[in-house]
């Protein structure tokens, strides 16, 4: 017997990287997998590849889209039993480059998704008794990254989401989790090494190289490994763990002070912040 057979998975964001990962991990540990993406024709192409049940259309920014299509997948499905929310990562820059719009599309997209998501199915969990909700962050819920102030606080408001589920589902059978990949190989992590790399003005393989030695285990990690976690979190197996977060990021979380301390010195230190109001250096800011 496999190890979610039996059990309806719903996986969101999930035609490509980790997402895609998770949900063929599903698949292959016995679930029937349900997909919630935004391309009819990428969606599509998976549920063959992978042989998932069907899926949903939706944008996660888009609230009410979210909440029909989670309503119409109960409605084929009839229960969901595993969520793993994973959405794709909100813009980076530096705070007084971000707008209250940045702001605000990145509260739809990954909080307002996870909650209306969240909403929407574990009535049914706490009918059932028994329910796995998986969000999937980043590395910056536990320590904040450099030039990433829309992920780092929306995604720790996620993970206080969980934690503040977990005591009042846990005597329903359900049990909640989050996931702080970092340092993935996925499309969204090549975006990031490009856009830093252009910050700090070095060639592309200088910079990978940099910050793979920030990596306790010297390496970037795949996609694969945070479905083997996903997949024993939503087990029966993990019956008795809840309300936590598990660091996916080979050590990284360990080292990142030395990181952000390298980053702050090398690239923010010989900038100048202008505001209309005063000229602010790193060296006469007091940080």
């Amino acid at each position: 017997m496999r190890r979610l057979d039996g059990r309806t998975a719903l996986v969101t964001a999930a035609t490509r990287g980790i997402g895609l990962a998770v949900a063929k991990r599903f698949v292959e540990e016995g679930a029937t997998v349900y997909l919630l993406a935004r391309d009819a024709e990428r969606a599509r192409s998976v549920v063959q590849s992978i042989g998932a049940a069907g899926f949903a259309l939706a944008d996660l920014e888009q609230p009410d889209a979210v909440a029909a299509a989670v309503e119409d997948l109960l409605a084929r499905a009839g229960r969901i039993d595993i969520l793993f929310h994973n959405t794709g990562g909100p813009r980076p820059g530096r705070f007084l480059d971000l707008s209250l719009e940045d702001w605000e599309k990145a509260v739809r997209h990954i909080l307002y998704s996870a909650v209306i998501v969240t909403r929407g199915i574990l009535p049914g969990m706490l009918a059932n008794r028994w329910g796995r909700l998986i969000y999937s962050t980043s590395s910056g819920v536990i320590t904040p990254l450099p030039l990433l102030h829309l992920s780092n606080v929306v995604r720790s408001a996620v993970a206080a989401l969980a934690a503040s589920l977990a005591p009042e589902v846990g005597p329903f059978g359900v049990t909640t989790h989050v996931l702080a990949p970092g340092h993935i190989v996925t499309e969204r992590q090549q975006e990031m090494q490009r856009y830093r790399a252009q910050q700090e003005r070095l060639p592309l393989e200088e910079y990978r190289k940099r910050e793979q030695g920030a990596i306790a285990v010297a390496r970037f990690g795949r996609p694969e490994e945070v479905a083997a976690l996903a997949a024993f979190l939503a087990s029966d197996e993990a019956g008795y763990l809840t309300g936590q977060i598990h660091a996916v990021d080979g050590g990284f979380s360990r080292m990142v002070p030395v990181y952000s301390e390298i980053y702050t010195r090398e690239v923010v230190g010989v900038q100048q912040w202008v505001t209309n109001d005063s000229l602010i250096t790193s060296s006469d800011s007091g940080a």
